[in-house]
């Protein structure tokens, strides 16, 4: 796809690269620490894919519900993190590195999942990426994803000239530009039913929304 975002998507992987020894930081506030039980109240179940899988945070929780789970993530660096967690925690998953804004399923799941991952695919690509989620869910299945909402854009350094996207300030003082849309939570159900999805999504406190979509008209007997 020619539409001139390969520099900046490029250099928002390096970013999460560079990122991943201290993501885990962020997990430690109390906001991120309590929205992670979020997903026992969420329809997660069966071959469970979860994209954009980071660090492990949610890829644990995963484990627990998933009769059997693959994790997706751009960046080995989050991957080996990740892998190491569910050892620790004596789980198991598969793990695949993909870029996922080229990245196209090899199968079909009962449930896709994705956390902070939907506010990070520009509006150019977003059509795109939910085809390709389309093609990974099986009929019946569910795409299920937590994201941040409207009211964390307070939090966050716009970037200059109107990309949709934020600075991002490592320990090591290098900065970098990343993609970051603020959904809300009826625009973003919208926006899905004119890709064929009927959604529901809902805010959940502290600033975030969750959702689950499925295929309109499509059946478990498809």
């Amino acid at each position: 796809m020619r539409d001139g975002l390969e520099p900046l998507l490029d250099g928002q992987l390096a970013y999460y690269r560079a990122r991943a020894p201290e993501y885990d930081e962020v997990y430690g506030q109390r906001s991120f620490s309590a929205l992670t039980g979020v997903l026992d109240e969420l329809p997660v179940g069966g071959d469970v894919l979860e994209l954009a899988c980071g660090t492990g945070q949610w890829t644990v929780r995963l484990a627990g519900r998933a009769a059997r789970l693959t994790a997706v993530d751009g960046a080995p660096e989050m991957l080996d993190i990740a892998r190491r967690r569910l050892r620790d925690e004596g789980l198991t998953a598969t793990f695949e590195q993909a870029d996922l804004f080229r990245w196209r399923p090899s199968r079909r799941y009962d449930t896709v999942f994705f956390a902070f991952w939907l506010s990070h695919v520009p509006p150019q690509r977003f059509a795109g990426f939910w085809s390709a989620v389309a093609d990974a869910v099986r009929p019946g299945g569910r795409v299920v994803f937590v994201d941040t909402g409207t009211a964390e854009r307070v939090t966050e350094r716009v970037a200059p000239g109107g990309r949709d996207t934020v600075l991002r300030r490592l320990r090591d003082g290098s900065e970098h530009e990343v993609v970051k849309l603020f959904h809300d939570t009826a625009g973003l159900a919208a926006d899905l039913s004119k890709l064929g999805w009927t959604a529901q999504v809902d805010p959940t406190g502290e600033g975030f929304i969750r959702g689950v979509a499925t295929l309109t008209g499509r059946s478990a007997t498809d």
